[in-house]
């Protein structure tokens, strides 16, 4: 079922936009007054609550009642535009109380609003890459999600760095999936998205703090190395041949061999493609 947003405003033009860029992703009610946004508020459990600053007749009282009466489920409160003072104090002290999310405010632009919905509701934002930028002092990577979690990833911790300078800035891949890496030495890398919350976010099911993940993965990284090894030289392919059809690196390759580490769905995806078989038959027990 599809999350359900209030939208407090008299704007035509937001009203319109904001219904068709993001019908896939929730369902939008539109209040063109404070007195019947309040109403709905106290009526239905809303997962997104959008209050216009230019909407007429706002009471700030009247707000913090119906905040702090609103049906007890998660939700986010946003402000299309800045508030005046004491509106913006008395949310932010309601939106603690009932502890939502923190309040956040929106420039006044319906591109900027529907991509702040869809890092709030749409569940691919929490596995897609928005962006990314070497920090060399640090010699790591700082990552951001479309969701708006960020995350800085050591590069040791990458098996396939060559420890060579990184040259320019990692550039976002295959629509967020990834980012790509480029070393002085002619090396080239991708990182999977699932590759920084299995190292940064705890949360993520497979974890590397996980109890007994790493058990596991070492056992399935050694089991998928067989595999690949064996379909290579049942073809009578070298290293080099299988990187000439994968568009991998040798050395990246070779590591993969070696069992040291468990690859990303994406590399199974490009070794399963040139060996002419499916992922399935590479990671089958």
């Amino acid at each position: 079922m599809k999350p359900d947003v209030l939208v407090a405003t008299q704007d035509s033009h937001l009203q319109h936009r904001l219904q068709g860029k993001v019908a896939d992703l929730c369902r939008v009610k539109v209040s063109p007054s404070p007195g019947q946004a309040y109403t709905q508020l106290l009526q239905k459990s809303f997962h997104v609550f959008i209050l216009d600053s230019k909407l007429p007749q706002l009471d700030s009282l009247e707000l913090a009642h119906a905040l702090r009466h609103a049906p007890a489920t998660p939700r986010v409160f946003l402000s299309w535009g800045h508030l005046e003072v004491d509106t913006a104090l008395f949310v932010r002290n309601m939106v603690h109380h009932m502890k939502w999310s923190e309040p956040l405010v929106i420039r006044r632009s319906v591109p900027l609003l529907v991509k702040a919905l869809r890092a709030l509701l749409d569940p691919a934002a929490e596995r897609t890459l928005d962006g990314v930028r070497y920090l060399p002092k640090e010699a790591t990577f700082f990552v951001a999600f479309r969701s708006g979690k960020t995350y800085e990833l050591p590069r040791k911790v990458i098996q396939a760095d060559d420890a060579s300078p990184v040259v320019g800035e990692p550039r976002v891949t295959d629509d967020g999936g990834a980012f790509e890496v480029r070393q002085k030495s002619g090396n080239t890398y991708a990182v999977p998205w699932d590759f920084v919350l299995y190292h940064q976010e705890p949360s993520y099911p497979y974890h590397k703090g996980q109890t007994g993940q790493r058990e596991v993965e070492a056992r399935g990284a050694e089991r998928i190395a067989a595999r690949i090894r064996q379909e290579r030289e049942a073809r009578g392919w070298s290293l080099g041949e299988l990187a000439r059809r994968t568009g991998m690196q040798v050395p990246n390759l070779s590591r993969l061999e070696s069992g040291k580490h468990m690859p990303s769905l994406e590399t199974l995806e490009r070794v399963a493609e040139a060996l002419g078989g499916r992922v399935a038959d590479l990671v089958a027990a």
